[in-house]
């Protein structure tokens, strides 16, 4: 395409001019943490929790400590990397007095190193759990005092905590209840696990942080304008119809519908036509078809490939008899308990009253044509 460059992205990287919507969830993620209040962002897998967050960092305006927890194995791997993310921002120039003034009390275990990724911290393993927990705090109250602003703390892939410490949100309540100058923003992609740990009484951060919920797909006439923008200004065209059917096929689903978007732009001729947009979306759906495969193979739960049939094909009246026989589920308890086991797995989502739907849009073609 000559000088031009695909302007569809997908990914974790946070591009602004690629980022749809979601105003009125950042608005409230700002209003919260300048509020002082922790906050957790709640949305199903790949909706975009990750770019509002990065979105945060860039455009907040507050110093963030961002950490993801699934890079993170091990509390003393977790503290390294938070000691390095302080350092940078204070824009430290002399690690040895870094380490004296913000981890004096383990000032003994720990040593820096240079590297081509900067400066990196490391803590030997003599430190008990507890010491380290109690450090990291310290760490973070004095970042804080000594930038004279709201610290935010990022915890992403909150779920996986228990590969760092068990203890690690009982001791963040603790913290945080008695330090309102640092702030904590919570997400996860395991959203039933996130749901019972902040928003389940026997959760050990039930009502420790306000909600934020991304759950809603993007808005149509917004994503159908980006749509044909970027294809109309990048030596590409497409007719506002075959936007249209763009947004229908990934069902504004944030990923989804980048994700073709790119393959189109990538594959496709000058002219997008409505045949190439469904050639495309099929293809995508067969080289996505094995892991699916899996997908179903490892549940192994009875029924669940009627189940999957009934979503993909009906919009309601699940439960009635028709539906039941049509699909040869037993009785309304076998599909109401299938209905909860793929809500907790993420892979339906349910959406108002009594309504559900496959999350991944690709995943529903593919049970649409596979299954049966």
């Amino acid at each position: 395409m000559g000088s031009f460059v695909n302007p569809f992205k997908i990914g974790k990287t946070y591009t602004p001019e690629n980022f749809i919507d979601r105003k009125e969830e950042y608005s409230y993620l700002c209003n919260a943490v300048e509020s002082g209040n922790n906050v957790v962002v709640v949305g199903p897998r790949r909706f975009g929790k990750t770019w509002l967050l990065q979105k945060f960092i860039a455009e907040g305006g507050y110093p963030v400590i961002y950490l993801d927890l699934f890079g993170c194995f091990s509390l003393k791997g977790f503290v390294q990397k938070m000691m390095k993310q302080a350092y940078e921002l204070l824009k430290g120039k002399n690690p040895m007095s870094f380490v004296g003034r913000y981890l004096k009390h383990i000032a003994k275990h720990v040593s820096f190193s240079f590297d081509v990724g900067g400066i990196s911290f490391s803590i030997d393993n003599d430190l008990s759990d507890e010491l380290l927990i109690e450090q990291m705090y310290e760490l973070l109250e004095g970042v804080q005092k000594d930038l004279k602003k709201k610290l935010v703390v990022v915890l992403d892939e909150f779920q996986a905590y228990k590969s760092i410490s068990e203890k690690l949100p009982e001791s963040l309540r603790s913290f945080y209840q008695t330090q309102k100058d640092v702030v904590f923003v919570f997400s996860g992609s395991m959203r039933h696990m996130i749901e019972e740990l902040f928003f389940e009484e026997s959760g050990v951060l039930y009502h420790s942080c306000l909600r934020v919920d991304i759950g809603k797909t993007l808005p149509e006439d917004e994503s159908i304008e980006y749509i044909v923008e970027n294809f109309n200004s990048t030596g590409k065209k497409i007719i506002l119809e075959d936007a249209k059917r763009i947004y229908r096929l990934t069902k504004g689903h944030p990923y989804f519908l980048q994700l073709l978007c790119y393959e189109l732009w990538d594959k496709a001729g000058e002219l997008i036509s409505e045949e190439e947009i469904d050639v495309i979306f099929d293809s995508l759906c067969e080289r996505e078809s094995y892991g699916y495969e899996l997908i179903i193979e490892t549940l192994e739960y009875k029924y669940l490939k009627n189940v999957l049939k009934l979503i993909s094909e009906q919009t309601d009246g699940y439960f009635s008899i028709a539906n039941l026989q049509k699909y040869k589920i037993p009785n309304a308890t076998t599909l109401n308990n299938l209905l909860k086991k793929l809500t907790e797995r993420g892979i339906i989502e349910k959406f108002g009253r009594g309504k559900y739907q496959i999350i991944d849009p690709l995943f529903e073609r593919y049970v649409g044509k596979k299954l049966w």
